[in-house]
């Protein structure tokens, strides 16, 4: 598991520049310095025998596999951002005892919550890991990333693989070769995105993304409260389900219109949003995971970029003439998903002070739901041998945009949650929002006319 001279060690190893989601996210560190936004913190608690040196070897393993988790990040001549990993640490994990605390359970909660809040100094460091005993054989172990290193992919490779490590070490088993040899690393990654540049695919992409882009019009949603004129990131959320018979439902009805569950479930949310605007032109955004070779699945790194799907069409247009234009655009948007949004959105005529290109975002997690799992939905908590697991979600959430609209499949059907802003909105009108929601998905499923008027 050692690291290949590609990867780096140091400062005086290779120094590559840093890929442009690490640069738009090192930038938005700086701009939300203190606020501990693009913090993605996650926990187990874990019941039963669990055997600390164990672990301690399997996370040594794992950070030694993963140079990424070792990032440091500055600023080298000319100004460019520039990635190096730090040498594998000797005991990266803090490990605290809370045995003897009158609340053990609630004070290693609340050091918890101070990690998942600290900001983090990219120029030392990307992930904290501590382990919180609570009781004889009951533990919180707590993991931080940034998300310039951290994204929901990387957080299931990184437990994925230390269920593996950890069950290993349990019995005794050397973890040296256990795991299959990296091939693709951090700096192929980097190389990669450098030679679309010098090969003019992101001009072609950029072009792409400037003509569909440029007069697009803000979402003018109504909100209870006045915008503030420094926005918080206090947030919350709302929960709610899509019952299996009608998720089965709209799987039909996109496939007899070419279009995937995904691209139906987003035509949904156009359409919701057609509703409570007013507008007939709306631009919605989604996260692609950058996965796009096997290679790529392996690493931990933040690949993701957002696109921008707009859909314009007449007040009177039916659900399924929607979904055709959300499809094709879907298609155009995937296929020219290489450009950064940092750099379509340098391209677009300046806003004049209008409100951001993409205000509302919505993700289909078809692939991520034990993610989800670790943050309080649906899905299975990683398993640990010996051990019973539990998923310890973290209580504080931000919010990045008006409104972020999450669905996931699961065997019973389909699993929602709307994360808002508090200064803009309250949560009956959220609530409102999803229900509205869920009604135009069940009379999308039923073939029934779908109403183009607000509740």
């Amino acid at each position: 598991m050692a690291l290949t001279a590609k990867d780096g060690v140091g400062g005086t190893a290779i120094r590559p520049p840093a890929t442009a989601a690490q640069r738009r996210l090192w930038a938005a560190e700086q701009l939300t310095r203190a606020s501990g936004e693009y913090n993605v913190p996650v926990a187990l608690r874990l019941h039963g025998p669990l055997s600390t040196p164990a672990l301690l070897e399997a996370l040594r393993a794992l950070l030694a596999r993963h140079a990424s988790l070792r990032s440091t990040f500055d600023i080298g001549r000319g100004g460019s951002l520039r990635w190096a990993a730090r040498p594998p640490a000797k005991d990266p994990v803090d490990s605290r005892d809370f045995t003897s605390a009158s609340d053990p359970v609630g004070a290693a909660t609340a050091f918890a919550d101070e990690l998942a809040r600290r900001p983090f100094d990219l120029g030392r460091e990307v992930l904290r890991l501590a382990l919180l005993r609570v009781a004889h054989d009951d533990h919180l172990f707590v993991v931080v990333g940034h998300h310039v290193v951290f994204d929901d992919w990387s957080v299931a490779v990184f437990f994925r693989e230390l269920e593996v490590l950890y069950a290993l070490a349990a019995q005794g088993i050397a973890l040296t070769g256990v795991l299959p040899a990296l091939r693709y690393g951090y700096t192929d990654l980097s190389l990669d995105e450098r030679r679309n540049l010098t090969r003019g695919g992101l001009e072609r992409h950029l072009s792409y993304w400037s003509t569909q882009l440029s007069d697009a019009p803000a979402l003018a949603l109504p909100t209870d409260r006045p915008r503030p004129v420094a926005r918080s990131v206090r947030a919350g959320r709302h929960r709610f389900t899509i019952p299996g018979e009608s998720a089965s439902r709209l799987a039909e009805v996109g496939r007899s219109a070419r279009a995937t569950l995904f691209m139906t479930l987003l035509t949904g949310f156009h359409t919701l949003l057609r509703k409570w605007t007013g507008q007939t032109d709306i631009t919605v955004g989604t996260l692609v995971t950058g996965r796009t070779t096997p290679e790529r699945e392996a690493l931990i790194t933040c690949m993701v970029n957002t696109l921008a799907v707009r859909a314009a069409a007449p007040g009177g247009a039916t659900f399924a003439q929607l979904l055709d234009v959300v499809r094709a655009n879907t298609l155009a948007a995937f296929a020219h998903q290489d450009a950064p949004i940092d750099e379509v959105v340098a391209r677009l005529p300046d806003r004049g002070g209008r409100p951001p290109l993409v205000q509302a975002m919505f993700e289909f997690q078809n692939t991520t739901m034990d993610v989800a799992a670790l943050h309080g939905g649906e899905g299975d908590v990683p398993a640990f041998a010996g051990l019973r697991t539990l998923a310890h979600p973290f209580t504080h959430l931000t919010a990045r945009y008006d409104l972020e609209l999450a669905v996931g499949a699961t065997p019973d059907g389909l699993t929602a949650s709307i994360v808002y802003p508090e200064d803009l909105f309250s949560a009956r009108t959220v609530a409102a929002l999803a229900e509205d929601y869920t009604a135009i998905l069940r009379a999308a499923a039923s073939g029934q006319e779908v109403s183009g008027t607000r509740p």
